[in-house]
């Protein structure tokens, strides 16, 4: 869940709804965001968006691999470069097809994140070998260094840890 104490959007619901629903309290959920239509991403998305009264977004590419987990279920479309309106913050969707063709990163400017589900990687296993991973990832090029990097599995880390010292240049230049 991103958001504050009175709005929230819920991102990549997993097998456990009841426990997403109970933490969400007495706020506005905005959406249900499956950064990816794969079940790890969607399993918990139908039921946790109709308990709280709010939208699933996925990207249309990835509609074969909903389809497959929640059969003719609908859901609202996803475009690279939508902006969603969330506790008086916008965040920005980001095409970042990899890990499946309809894959989306979320980036949150005023929190200074980034969630990239799985678009780090093409399993749903932690690698250690991140930088290989990153090398394969497209990123915003305006995203400053300090931005906080959420994959899917794994601990999180600053974009400028993984850059190299050409790219902290480059951008740092322009």
């Amino acid at each position: 869940m991103v958001g504050n104490d009175r709005e929230v959007v819920i991102i990549d619901a997993d097998e456990d709804g009841i426990d997403i629903a109970h933490s969400v309290k007495d706020r506005y959920v905005t959406a249900v965001i499956c950064t990816q239509g794969g079940r790890a991403h969607s399993a918990a998305a139908i039921d946790v968006a109709w308990a709280l009264c709010a939208p699933v977004l996925l990207h249309p590419a990835d509609h074969a691999l909903w389809e497959a987990v929640h059969g003719p279920c609908p859901y609202w479309q996803l475009e690279d470069g939508q902006r969603i309106a969330v506790a008086g913050e916008q965040l920005h969707v980001v095409h970042t097809p990899g890990a499946t063709p309809g894959s989306v990163s979320l980036h949150f400017p005023s929190l200074n994140a980034l969630f990239t589900g799985d678009a780090l990687g093409h399993s749903c296993e932690p690698s250690d070998d991140r930088s290989a991973q990153f090398s394969e990832f497209t990123f915003p090029s305006d995203l400053p260094a300090d931005t906080c990097v959420y994959p899917g599995h794994g601990d999180s880390f600053l974009l400028g840890d993984m850059l190299s010292p050409t790219d902290r240049w480059v951008r740092h230049s322009a």
